[in-house]
């Protein structure tokens, strides 16, 4: 449900936005977004002991010295329907629609040993020939023997284990005889 709401408000902000103020935008609600982590401050955000002004001033605030009017009004807007909960979707639906106007995406790379670089840069290059798009990976070390490659946003997910890989063979072989 927060998530539908959420799309409303993204669509409303691109829509008033130029492309480059969207981009502003989005880094603004990231960072406010990252106080989301702080349980204080989300403590804060939805006691009903604190008036919506003052947590409006507070949203406010996190937007700098001089924050763009829009996106004032923005927060504004979001403190007379209560909804200031829904700032971190927001931000998250309004990245991913960043990424999918510059057709770039990123992604993760599990594994237990540390990844050299040129074989991650190879898996970006090949990965960005499959799906048509820029990707870009980050390693993950993970407690698996093998190699997972996510990217969320593309719903794309691919694992490659020894276990399965000595699995298939002997599935192979067995066939074969």
């Amino acid at each position: 449900m927060d998530q539908l709401v959420a799309k409303r408000y993204v669509k409303a902000l691109i829509g008033a936005l130029s492309e480059k103020e969207i981009e502003s935008a989005a880094s603004s609600l990231a960072m406010i977004s990252e106080a989301f982590n702080d349980p204080k401050f989300v403590e804060i955000i939805v006691s009903p002991e604190v008036s919506k002004e003052q947590r409006e001033e507070l949203i406010v605030g996190l937007l700098g010295e001089k924050p763009d009017a829009q996106l004032v009004n923005f927060v504004k807007t979001l403190g007379i329907h209560n909804r200031f909960g829904l700032i971190p979707e927001i931000s998250n639906l309004l990245q991913k629609e960043l990424q999918r106007r510059a057709n770039k995406y990123e992604g993760i790379v599990e594994s237990k040993k540390p990844i050299d670089k040129k074989l991650l840069s190879e898996l970006e290059s090949s990965l960005s020939k499959y799906v048509d798009a820029t990707v870009v990976l980050r390693p993950v070390k993970s407690e698996r023997d093998g190699i997972k490659v996510m990217i969320e946003d593309l719903g794309l997910e691919a694992s490659f284990s020894k276990e399965r890989v000595a699995s298939d063979m002997i599935t192979h072989i067995l066939k074969a005889l």
